[in-house]
């Protein structure tokens, strides 16, 4: 699934007697981007947390840069080495073992979902946000390491709606596996991120989660059922207490 990506056409071609992922820019990539700027602010607005929208533009080119990889490497969150990047075409290196999300499919360990919380959770503590962070923008290295790629719509922001998409979106992007399998993960995802924050999922995370569930999911009952699951029969949300901070003060 390194090939899931609204923004970009991506290969793996040969550079140099080596595989590497090339990333060119889509036709339709301004409208994908104006889409997104839109849904985000919309939901803000809709869910009572209005949020500036986020910054695409040259920001995106310079989010995927030398620079803020070598920052984020000094971080503790590893991105694939960059090899070149212009304004329309990106190369990086080959990552071997594909994205997270078909790591999981595969059967691989589930805990690979605390590597991901916990880079979530390092640049939250900076400050920044990744925006998009589906489950498809980690990549898996050899020795089972989580790599980010995908940086093009990190932003620097700290609000608790932008802090809960991103645990949202993750969440969102895993939500069609089987219930076992689903909790597991977010389980995984939960400790890695409080092993650097200290803090629990905001609440408005569960909520984002199920709006963008409707567009990430590729298997409806699956997610139908890890949503309802959520649910007593009264349609009344159960909180798990393991990850949800303060349920009913969702403004703090």
């Amino acid at each position: 699934m390194y090939f899931l990506n609204w923004q970009k056409d991506v290969s793996v071609e040969e550079l140099s007697g080596q595989k590497v992922v090339v990333k060119r820019n889509k036709s339709t990539k301004d409208f994908h981007e104006y889409l997104l700027i839109s849904v985000y602010t919309f939901i803000s607005v809709l869910l009572a947390h209005p949020s500036s929208p986020p910054v695409v533009g040259k920001l995106s080119i310079s989010n995927e840069g030398y620079s803020v990889r070598k920052k984020l490497n000094r971080l503790g969150i590893p991105t694939p080495r960059l090899i070149s990047i212009s304004d329309t075409v990106l190369i990086e290196e080959f990552i071997e073992g594909g994205d997270l999300y078909k790591a999981f499919a595969d059967g691989k360990d589930v805990l690979l979902a605390l590597q991901a919380g916990a880079l979530t959770g390092k640049l939250h503590n900076m400050g920044y946000v990744f925006i998009d962070n589906k489950s498809q923008n980690y990549l898996v290295a050899a020795g089972n390491l989580v790599f980010r790629t995908d940086l093009g719509f990190m932003q620097k922001k700290s609000s608790v709606f932008s802090r809960s998409m991103d645990i949202g979106s993750f969440l969102a992007s895993v939500i069609d596996f089987e219930s076992a399998k689903y909790d597991a993960i977010e389980k995984a995802f939960f400790d890695g991120y409080r092993s650097e924050t200290k803090k629990y999922f905001p609440y408005l995370s569960v909520v984002l989660r199920n709006i963008l569930s409707i567009g990430f999911a590729s298997n409806q009952s699956a997610m139908m059922r890890n949503l309802l699951m959520d649910c007593g029969i009264d349609g009344k949300l159960k909180i798990k207490k393991r990850t949800i901070r303060n349920p009913f003060n969702i403004r703090k």
